[in-house]
């Protein structure tokens, strides 16, 4: 009988750590992808920047309303930045 409770304490034990390790892996994944969200979120910020610099060549070429908003637009995109 001490053989058969020493055999279900190792399986329930093995399943713990086997409930751990999904619970860790879950955790990684989720670092993961926070990690890969920023990595993106440079990226964007980048060509966003980039987006802006050509636009600022072709400001007087637009209208007014569109310069306007075009000033709007990078003010709050600095905001954010």
């Amino acid at each position: 009988m001490l053989g058969l409770s020493a055999i279900i304490k190792s399986f329930l034990d093995c399943i713990s750590q086997i409930a751990k390790y999904g619970q860790v892996k879950i955790e990684n994944q989720e670092t993961t992808t926070i990690i890969e969200d920023k990595e993106n979120l440079e990226k964007a910020g980048n060509i966003a920047e980039q987006i802006i610099e050509i636009a600022q060549k072709y400001k007087s070429s637009m209208s007014k309303r569109d310069q306007r908003k075009l000033k709007s637009l990078i003010k709050k995109f600095n905001k954010v930045d």
